[in-house]
């Protein structure tokens, strides 16, 4: 019952641009399957996915749907966690027991998580950035989450592989204006004149 026959619209472009390395925006409605679009793509290529979400109810969606399609080796970093919790999280995500790591901007601004997504990324491989509901990095990042606005420099940073290089991003939002979908591209340093960075 949760097998897929087809892609929606703008999903399959979507796809061809994460495995060609491309950043790019997703603007498709709510219910209309982004999350298909960077699960679909993180199990394609080798390496695990981050997955950055703007609240824990958020994240815990998330991982819900993903459970739901049989996809287990997911990992959620929240303030929900416990310290020792986190820790052995921390490890796990190093021994690469995950696929996914989802976890709020702030997170990347954890010195202890910093160190381990250095070393992930030097040993498991990060094959992909995902910001999810992409909008609050203009709503919320200009106003009381600053960490919206270093999420670009912080994955470009502690997400770079072995030969230096960083995970592509996509970022998924059901809702932005233009002004919101500017200032998307800007803050994340996505290439507005590349055709294919807006789907």
């Amino acid at each position: 019952s949760c097998r897929k026959n087809k892609f929606r619209s703008s999903q399959m472009q979507a796809v061809i641009n994460v495995l060609a390395h491309i950043d790019s925006v997703v603007l498709l409605p709510t219910g209309a399957g982004k999350s298909i679009i960077y699960q679909l793509s993180g199990l394609l290529m080798p390496g695990i996915t981050l997955v950055v979400d703007p609240i824990n109810a958020l994240v815990d969606d998330q991982i819900e749907g993903m459970q739901s399609y049989g996809i287990d080796r997911v990992c959620a970093l929240t303030s929900d966690n416990i310290q020792q919790s986190l820790s052995d999280s921390y490890k796990g995500c190093k021994n690469g027991d995950y696929l996914f790591i989802l976890h709020s901007p702030e997170r990347l601004q954890d010195s202890k998580y910093r160190v381990a997504l250095k070393e992930i990324a030097q040993t498991s491989y990060i094959n992909l950035a995902v910001i999810d509901e992409a909008h609050c990095v203009s709503e919320w990042g200009h106003d009381f989450r600053p960490a919206y606005l270093n999420l670009k420099r912080n994955i470009q940073e502690f997400g770079k592989n072995i030969n230096g290089e960083s995970p592509p991003i996509i970022a998924l939002t059901g809702t932005a204006s233009r002004a919101v979908l500017r200032d998307v591209l800007t803050d994340l340093e996505i290439n507005r004149n590349n055709e294919t960075s807006v789907i």
